[in-house]
This record gives C-alpha cells, structure tokens and sequence, in this order.
C-alpha cells in the first residue's frame, strides 16, 4: 500500500462521513442509544481526535483542535452523558473538512520509505511492531468502524440511511 492507496482510502471515508452526517442537527448528535454507547458527537469527535495525530505525525501541520481541547474524546474516554453539550456539530464538520485537507496532499507525499518506517509512538499499538503504513491502513479501518457507528446511529435520530 503506497501513500496514494490511503488517500483514496481516506477520501472513501470522509464522502462517506459527510453522506452520514448531512441534515443532522446539533441535538441529533448528541442523542444517546437506549441500550448505551455513544452518541454521534463522541463519536465524530473521536474521529477527530484520531485524525489530528495523523495530520500531526504526517508533518501536514497542526490539527484544528489542540490534543486538550478533544482530549473527552481518546480511546477509552467516557461517552456524553444525557444533557452534556458536546462539542458543536458545525465545528465538529468544520475540523473533519480541516483534517481531510490537511491529510490527503500529506498522504500522496508520503514516500516508500516514510511508510515502511517504524509507526511513531503517538499512533503506534503498543503491543504489536507496526510501521507507519500499517498505522495509518489500520486507523483508516478504524474510521471506518466508527463511520459504520455514525451510520446506525443516525437511523436512531430518524433520519434516513445515507449510503445506499
């Protein structure tokens, strides 16, 4: 897989995301599933947490929010609970847009040997030797995963499925 592969991958991902967060409104995203899990803005701003390492450890500069400000938002983190605000719909889109900019060109620039080097410590499994290629493959699928999540759980707002 070449830096262009992810690209393209990362481009799937972010139609995708944008297809599952249309007509959505700010309460809509803060709609917590009966059973328990997330919502929609936990987990949209967890995909933005994991895409401002990427923008970081790809030298494409700095993500729209800090580490701190989305710090609610890493792995293991806690969900909203009812009545918490989360972070507002709108600048959640507008840092998915920044980091979808930021990304793809830092993506089609990565070299072979970039990619075949040792994944850096902030996106790196600790548990298993990875490279950066493999990194960003397996946070893509992450996405993904998450994607899939934001896709159910706008059915559960009422609004109708947006990939068909």
């Amino acid at each position: 897989m070449n830096g262009n592969d992810l690209a393209i991958l990362y481009e799937f991902s972010y139609v995708a995301l944008n297809r599952n967060l249309k007509d959505l409104t700010h309460a809509d995203s803060l709609l917590i599933p009966e059973l328990g899990g997330n919502c929609i803005n936990w987990v949209l701003g967890h995909i933005i947490f994991v895409r401002g390492l990427l923008v970081l450890v790809t030298g494409a500069g700095a993500p729209l929010f800090s580490e701190a400000e989305l710090a609610a938002f890493g792995r293991g983190t806690a969900p909203l609970k009812p009545r918490e605000d989360g972070v507002d719909l709108d600048r959640l889109k507008l840092a998915l847009e920044d980091s979808q900019n930021k990304l793809v060109p830092a993506l089609l620039a990565l070299s072979d040997a970039a990619l075949a080097a040792d994944a850096p410590e902030k996106i790196k499994r600790p548990t298993v030797p990875e490279t950066m290629g493999g990194a960003l493959a397996r946070l893509c699928y992450h996405e993904g995963y998450h994607n899939g999540q934001i896709g159910i759980l706008r059915r559960l707002a009422g609004k109708e499925g947006a990939i068909r």
